[in-house]
């Protein structure tokens, strides 16, 4: 099971010095998080970086965030297209999509009948993510068809995100339970709650990513799925002006991900219990600072 950390979070650096962060860090790879940098949208000067860094990039985010609408030109399909052919000419195994807002049909129907056939004929995925409700005046709002597990059910490749989920007040269990077949990626953060999309670090949140890691763990020892693989996609903007501070916090994360897809509890490894009913860094002065020593190894 290959482990990630995103490029995303580290979006205001050039490319080549956030792939040499997550290579230092201890990755297996890295997420390439496809924005209005140059350097992200041509296949031969990420993979040059990528050679350069030593560490491999396994899947692509197309520019699907509201920072990236006119990357790859405001046409949804055409967007989606450019990223397939990226992800392919990478060897990427997944490119991941935003799904469709609800009034965006002819994207909808593209990743419904044809996304799949243009993803397979350069090897890739198209892994559809899960969104969540907006606050508007203070009221959860569903712009997107896809927010909860049944939502995605219409796909045959899904990523899961668990702070996302954690917005939505999904059970990433269940939704790990429902969708495990259709599952190609994983985004693993924590999420405090209080309806934003915090992508905390492992533990300062409220979502019980001990019991979901051991289900993933326990299906890739089983054989019970096909081979997934996980990017830990974690807020970074307190480490970006000390890369040392940035390494350690990433080699961190990784270390806690990798304890608890081995089998060790919440309490061990995060400091807290599984569940919990508020999040832990709520009542901490800098939410960011670790809730337990850096584990060793």
């Amino acid at each position: 099971m290959r482990l990630l950390a995103s490029t995303g979070p580290l979006f205001a650096r050039p490319l080549d010095w956030a792939l040499g962060v997550i290579a230092e860090a201890g990755y297996d790879g890295a997420e390439l998080m496809v924005t209005q940098d140059p350097a992200t949208q041509d296949a031969e000067r990420v993979r040059h970086a990528s050679t350069q860094e030593g560490i491999p990039v396994p899947v692509v985010h197309g520019p699907f965030l509201l920072l990236t609408r006119r990357v790859f030109g405001t046409d949804l399909v055409q967007k989606a297209q450019r990223s397939i052919e990226l992800a392919g000419a990478l060897d990427a195994d997944v490119m991941i999509v935003h799904p469709p807002f609800r009034w965006q049909r002819d994207f909808h129907r593209y990743l419904l009948e044809e996304g799949n056939t243009d993803a397979a004929a350069v090897g890739t995925r198209i892994g559809v993510e899960n969104l969540y409700p907006v606050s508007v005046v203070g009221r959860p709002v569903r712009f997107h068809r896809y927010t909860l597990a049944e939502h995605l059910e219409p796909f045959d490749h899904v990523v899961l995100d668990t702070s996302h989920f954690g917005v939505a007040e999904a059970d990433i269990c269940h939704a790990y339970e429902l969708l495990r077949q259709r599952a190609v990626h994983l985004h693993v953060s924590d999420n405090r709650g209080g309806g934003r999309d915090s992508h905390a670090p492992l533990g300062h949140g409220m979502l019980p990513l001990a019991r979901f890691l051991h289900l993933v763990a326990a299906d890739a020892a089983a054989g019970a799925v096909d081979e997934i693989s996980i990017t830990l996609e974690l807020d970074c903007r307190r480490y970006l002006d000390d890369r040392a501070a940035l390494v350690g916090y990433l080699r961190q994360e990784r270390e806690k991900c990798l304890a608890l897809l081995g089998g060790a509890s919440a309490e061990e490894v995060l400091g807290r219990p599984d569940v919990v009913e508020v999040a832990p860094s709520a009542l901490e002065d800098d939410a960011d600072q670790p809730t337990v020593p850096p584990l060793l190894g």
